[in-house]
C-alpha cells in the first residue's frame, strides 16, 4: 500500500513538472511571436491563399491533433463524455466542448502558426533579397485612424486588383485625416518575395497637381 501512494506521489510530481515545462514553452512562444510581430516581421503588400492553407491552416490543425492525441497539458479526452453525461447545468453541456476544442485551438495557433510563420517570413526576406526594388504609384481611397488603443492607422489602396493598406502612425497620417482621399496617391517601393507578397520597403504620399484646381 505505501508502495503505491509513493508511486502515485512520484506520478504526480513528474506530471505537474511536465506540466510547469509545457507552459513555460507556451509562454515562451508566445513572447517569441510578439517581439517578432512588433520588430522584426516585415510589412506585406499582396495576398495568397497559399499562405492560408500551407502557413496557417496545416499546421495548425497538425498540432491540434498532436494536443489531443498525447494529451497535451493534460486534458484526458477520454473523460470528456462522461463528464458532460454528469452535468447537470444544461448551458454548460451546451458550452463544454466548444469551449475545450477553442481553448486548444488556440494553444495550436500559438505552438504552431506562430513558428510557421516566422519561418515563413524569414525565407520571404531571403527571396525578396535576391530581386529588384519595384515602385508603384497608387490611388488613396481612405486614411484610416483608429479610434481605440488596439486598432491601426491605416492608409488604404488597390494594389494589383486588391484592396491593401499600410499601418502608419498617428503622426504620419494625421495631416490627411481632414483631406479627400481621392486628391492623394501614395508611393511605394517594395521587393517581391514569394507567391504574391511584396515586402514593403518605402513610402511616401503625394497630391494630385490637379486637386486644388477649380
Amino acid at each position: 500500500m505505501k508502495i503505491t501512494k509513493s508511486k502515485s506521489k512520484i506520478n504526480k510530481t513528474r506530471e505537474k513538472k511536465r506540466e510547469e515545462i509545457q507552459y513555460k514553452f507556451l509562454i515562451a512562444i508566445l513572447i517569441i511571436g510578439v517581439i517578432h510581430y512588433y520588430f522584426f516581421e516585415s510589412e506585406y503588400i499582396g495576398s495568397d491563399n497559399r499562405y492560408d492553407l500551407f502557413v496557417f491552416w496545416i499546421p495548425v490543425v497538425i498540432g491540434l491533433f498532436l494536443i489531443v492525441k498525447f494529451n497535451i497539458f493534460s486534458i484526458d479526452w477520454n473523460d470528456i463524455l462522461p463528464t458532460i453525461r454528469k452535468e447537470k447545468n444544461i448551458f454548460h453541456k451546451i458550452i463544454y466542448f466548444p469551449f475545450l476544442f477553442l481553448m486548444h485551438f488556440m494553444i495550436s495557433v500559438m505552438l504552431f502558426w506562430i513558428p510557421s510563420n516566422i519561418i515563413w517570413d524569414g525565407i520571404n526576406k531571403i527571396e525578396s533579397n535576391k530581386n529588384v526594388i519595384e515602385t508603384y504609384t497608387l490611388k488613396v481611397y481612405d486614411f484610416h485612424h483608429s479610434t481605440g488603443r488596439s486598432g491601426s492607422n491605416l492608409i488604404r489602396f488597390i494594389f494589383k486588383g486588391k484592396k491593401e493598406r499600410i499601418r502608419v502612425s498617428y503622426e504620419d497620417i494625421k495631416p490627411y485625416l481632414d483631406k479627400n482621399p481621392d486628391d492623394f496617391q501614395v508611393s511605394v517601393e517594395v521587393k517581391k518575395g514569394i507567391w504574391n507578397y511584396y515586402i514593403l520597403e518605402t513610402w511616401d504620399i503625394k497630391e494630385l497637381s490637379n486637386s486644388n484646381s477649380p
